[in-house]
């Protein structure tokens, strides 16, 4: 890639930056502000003007995250299978470093009083544990299948490839079916109804009589050793892998920010609409949230062929972000390309597709929603929901492997 290019890459990196900053300064500043004296119109403006923030950095860390997997070719998919398959560590560690820099983030925006995660879904649903082995299990199974994670199939829709594109849809198809559709009923009448009663889902509160501080430290010691064993020829040891870790953990507490504060600005603004943080309007529009695909990638299909009745929203931003930050970085390297797989491919990529949009559903996130998102949050469920995918994805892996030398 020629030095032009470079510094074009970097500068609209380093522009979105500012520009996500700038965002968060000016809600902040919305949180705090006396707003006993607002008029009406005064009140609809400043609401809008959040809207428009949240939806704009929605965009742009979207964005942020389709260059980095594009450049990277970071894929969760392959942090898990690749476990069994190539025994090759270094996505699994950049998937490590990711979590490495997004949990003590975001528990330092929730212990400041920033970013409220126990109202959020990872922390406040009910313990659907079936759901989460499930969905994560089959939607483990569907990244192999598919080829590629939640945000990869995405990123590689953007550098032009079919193959990706079809699980895009597909994933899109499935998980609107699964949650307002026909097989929304598989889910909410057997499914979600097996739930374990907890109050918290939060990991501090499970072990109330430890520190919070400890459970973090012990957790990224976990994290540093496994990053430390790469052998000394790895190709974890270049800057890349580190990098496109660090770079996704940021983005991912960077989300929690940015909405964390929305939350709290929009009924301080506005107390006639809203009667306080617990009111269900509030949560459900504007309740504390970072990047995740399994909802946002039905909202934007919705979105699309609803637009008049619809309202774009954080999730739909990111969706149009990854996609527009993907194909800006492969035009910038060179590396756009449209790309039309054999037809077995396709064939995969349609059942992965499938599969990864019922059991995100069903599991209440995908590998960003419950495994960066989620964790980060130290929710129970998305530990159990992460581990349930890797061994879907090991277990898909090993499938495919002995269905190739049957055939052989």
């Amino acid at each position: 890639m020629s030095k032009g290019r470079r510094v074009l890459g970097s500068a609209l990196v380093l522009g979105a930056v500012i520009w996500i900053a700038y965002y968060i300064i000016k809600i902040k500043g919305y949180a705090s502000m006396d707003a006993s004296g607002l008029s009406d119109g005064q009140v609809t403006a400043i609401k809008k003007s959040i809207q428009a923030a949240v939806v704009v950095s929605g965009f742009l860390l979207g964005g942020l995250l389709g260059a980095v997997v594009q450049r990277s070719k970071f894929c969760i998919a392959a942090a898990c299978h690749n476990v069994v398959t190539t025994r090759d560590l270094t996505q699994t560690r950049a998937y490590a470093m990711a979590l490495f820099v997004a949990i003590p983030l975001t528990q330092l925006l929730y212990r400041a009083g920033i970013v409220d995660i126990s109202r959020s879904i990872y922390i406040s649903s009910s313990f659907t544990w079936l759901s989460y082995i499930a969905g994560g299990f089959i939607f483990g199974v569907g990244i192999v299948y598919a080829g590629g994670c939640a945000s990869r199939i995405l990123v590689r829709a953007g550098e032009g490839n079919l193959g990706g594109l079809v699980s895009v849809l597909a994933f899109i198809f499935s998980s609107g079916a699964t949650l307002w559709g026909i097989t929304a009923m598989v889910r909410v009448d057997y499914l979600d109804k097996l739930t374990l009663n907890m109050k918290s889902q939060y990991l501090p509160n499970i072990f109330s009589n430890v520190p919070l501080w400890v459970i973090v430290l012990i957790i990224e010691a976990v994290l540093l050793i496994f990053m430390l064993r790469s052998p000394k020829d790895s190709e974890w040891r270049s800057l890349k892998w580190p990098l496109a870790g660090a770079s996704i953990g940021l983005i991912i507490a960077l989300a929690w920010w940015i909405n964390g504060l929305a939350f709290k600005a929009v009924p301080n603004v506005d107390s006639f609409s809203f009667s306080g943080l617990d009111d269900p309007t509030l949560l459900q529009a504007w309740g504390p949230k970072s990047l995740t695909f399994a909802l946002a990638d039905a909202q934007t299909f919705r979105y699309i062929i609803l637009w008049t009745g619809e309202t774009i929203n954080f999730a739909v931003a990111t969706v149009f972000g990854v996609i527009a930050g993907s194909l800006i970085s492969a035009l910038i390297s060179g590396t756009f390309n449209w790309v039309a797989p054999p037809l077995q491919q396709f064939k995969y990529n349609l059942i992965g597709g499938l599969l990864m949009g019922f059991g995100a559903v069903l599991a209440m996130g995908c590998n960003i929603g419950q495994g960066l998102s989620g964790i980060s949050t130290l929710s129970i469920g998305s530990f159990l929901t992460m581990s349930f995918i890797f061994a879907g994805a090991i277990a898909g892996a090993k499938f495919m492997t002995w269905r190739i030398m049957r055939e052989a």
